[in-house]
């Protein structure tokens, strides 16, 4: 009797040396990795809010159609409102915003907790207006940015895809 290849359930893949770091405090160089692609996440949502705008336009009235006009400072409102709420969201219900889940990163209280949504709001609000206090992550003997030592949080290397309970 002829019997088939064995199935294994699929494994995870880590980067290397993710078992030691697990737990630890993010560096400046992943916090910055992290960033880089929630901007990018952003840019997408933004430009996706624009272009349903204008569809939405377009439908109303399709001979007369204009692709709407938006000034800086009323796009750079958008973009602040779509990334305080998201990171807010994110923050608050998994410790991952898009940038920290595809760099191994997740926000958490001083004892590995999630935070609230008042907490995880006002730091994405500070790290949005003064996002250079992330850097200060690259000074700090604890990795800690502005935003961390304000809220009294800390961003650490976690790979699992288990959610810390929330507290107060």
């Amino acid at each position: 009797m002829a019997v088939g290849p064995t199935v294994q359930a699929p494994t995870r893949a880590f980067p290397a040396g993710a078992g030691e770091r697990q737990g630890q405090r993010a560096g400046v160089v992943s916090r910055l990795g992290a960033m880089v692609v929630d901007a990018a996440a952003a840019v997408i949502v933004v430009g996706g809010v624009y272009l349903t705008w204008a569809a939405l336009r377009f439908m109303r009235n399709a001979a007369r159609f204009t692709w709407p006009s938006v000034g800086f400072l009323e796009l750079l409102a958008i973009a602040v409102i779509v990334v305080v709420l998201g990171l807010t969201l994110l923050w608050s219900s998994t410790g991952r915003s898009i940038g920290g889940r595809f760099m191994g990163l997740r926000v958490v209280d001083k004892r590995g907790e999630l935070i609230r949504v008042p907490r995880a709001f006002l730091r994405a609000l500070t790290c949005v207006v003064f996002p250079l206090g992330l850097l200060w992550s690259a000074f700090s003997r604890r990795n800690a940015s502005v935003q961390d030592l304000i809220f009294r949080t800390q961003v650490i290397y976690d790979w699992h895809s288990r959610v810390p309970a929330a507290t107060g």
